[in-house]
């Protein structure tokens, strides 16, 4: 089936217009302004369109708890310290509930979003140096409409580098996202605390 005019204006235009700007995401942005600015948290490190789910729960959890010790943690209507101050049990220290929110609040902004994408950032870039120049082999016989991933290196130095690289970008992604959940179930019990 060929496509109408319609959908060749429609692709070129796509093609040409950024995708923040298209009229789909310019009134979902309206709307987010003057409707829902006062309901809708949005992460401050996702773009507005991302939708993995995996992703954006973790990333929305740090968000409210980061906002809620920006706007609602007043000093005076809660006893964050002191002889009556709330505290929480955490790998058997017992620490006051207000210093465990900024913990995992500074880790978050620190730690995942500062010093884990420079070092990601750094493995990614020594790998690119290394890429495969051809990463997919056409199948032969009844397959002939399917491809395969094999990639292929300038040189068996090259390969090994980039599978180096890889493995080190794996193992740090594995170590990272150990830690942010260790940090999601130590935000469990800080619930109740949220209450004002």
């Amino acid at each position: 089936m060929s496509d109408t005019a319609i959908d060749k204006i429609r692709y070129a235009y796509w093609k040409i217009i950024p995708h923040d700007w298209r009229p789909g995401q310019i009134w979902y942005r309206f709307k987010c302004f003057f409707w829902h600015r006062h309901t809708t948290v949005k992460p401050r490190y996702l773009h507005h369109t991302w939708c993995d789910r995996c992703e954006l729960l973790p990333h929305m959890m740090f968000e409210i708890l980061g906002q809620f010790i920006k706007d609602e943690c007043s000093p005076g209507y809660v006893q964050w310290y002191g002889e009556d101050g709330h505290k929480i049990t955490v790998n058997g220290q017992e620490k006051y509930v207000l210093d465990e929110m900024k913990d995992l609040v500074a880790w978050w902004n620190d730690g995942w979003n500062g010093e884990w994408e420079e070092v990601n950032a750094i493995v990614w870039a020594e790998a690119h140096k290394h890429d495969p120049i051809s990463e997919w082999t056409e199948c032969d016989g009844e397959e002939s409409d399917m491809s395969y991933w094999d990639p292929k290196f300038q040189g068996t130095e090259d390969g090994e580098l980039w599978h180096v690289c890889m493995r080190a970008a794996s193992k740090l992604e594995r170590i990272m996202h150990k830690a942010r959940d260790e940090r999601l179930h130590r935000m469990i019990p800080l619930i109740p605390y949220m209450w004002t």
